[in-house]
């Protein structure tokens, strides 16, 4: 199935056959940067992946780049360190709502309890970036940066309003446009660059969490 029928109407299954075998190779990607000298976060780690998830951001990387250029390691690279960094995000979060279950199994604080979880999930964010620094780019980086700031502050303000009934659609648009906008936006941009379009990439548009 060639890149040309995106433009297109394609269901879900057709758009995962256009980055089946790519997945594959995030899957392994992550598997290895998942591994710690610490047994815990290992783990955990594994624990996580095995957990499932529909894997939306790192195929958004991987279609982007194929929207501009060929596949190609830095694309693999970004699309593991996006997913990293949505898996740190969920570890956290669920410590933040004592969640005792994530994609249908027992949580990481549920099981390991929320001291260890934080720290399981503050090594992955770190493990995301030192994978990122390999790329040797500070677009990259810049990239990441901005997205991890909005991330947090989209966290901060939502338990900021939790509880608040006078919460416009605007206040919410804005939560959601840092929580999970933000990382969306930045999967189609890191996508395109390692296709090789650089002009108009530096920054994180404004634009919210998934559990998918």
């Amino acid at each position: 199935m060639g890149i040309s029928r995106i433009s297109q109407a394609l269901t879900a299954r057709e758009i995962l056959q256009l980055v089946e075998k790519d997945l594959r190779r995030v899957e392994e990607c992550m598997r290895l940067e998942s591994i710690a000298s610490v047994d815990a976060i290992t783990a955990i780690n594994r624990h996580i992946q095995d957990s499932g998830g529909k894997r939306l951001r790192p195929t958004l990387v991987l279609l982007s780049t194929q929207l501009f250029g060929p596949m190609n390691d830095l694309a693999i690279s970004m699309a593991a360190v996006v997913e990293m960094i949505h898996t740190a995000t969920l570890v956290h979060d669920d410590v933040i709502d004592a969640a005792e279950t994530l994609r249908g199994k027992p949580s990481t604080n549920a099981l390991w309890g929320n001291q260890t979880s934080v720290l399981a999930g503050d090594w992955l964010y770190m493990q995301a970036f030192q994978a990122a620094v390999r790329a040797r780019n500070f677009r990259v980086l810049d990239l990441l940066i901005g997205l991890t700031q909005l991330m947090v502050e989209g966290e901060l303000i939502q338990l900021e309003r939790i509880g608040k009934i006078g919460i416009t659609e605007t206040d919410y648009m804005e939560l959601i446009d840092r929580k999970t906008a933000s990382l969306f936006s930045t999967c189609a941009r890191l996508g395109a660059m390692a296709g090789g379009q650089h002009h108009g990439m530096v920054g994180v548009a404004r634009g919210g969490r998934s559990h998918e």
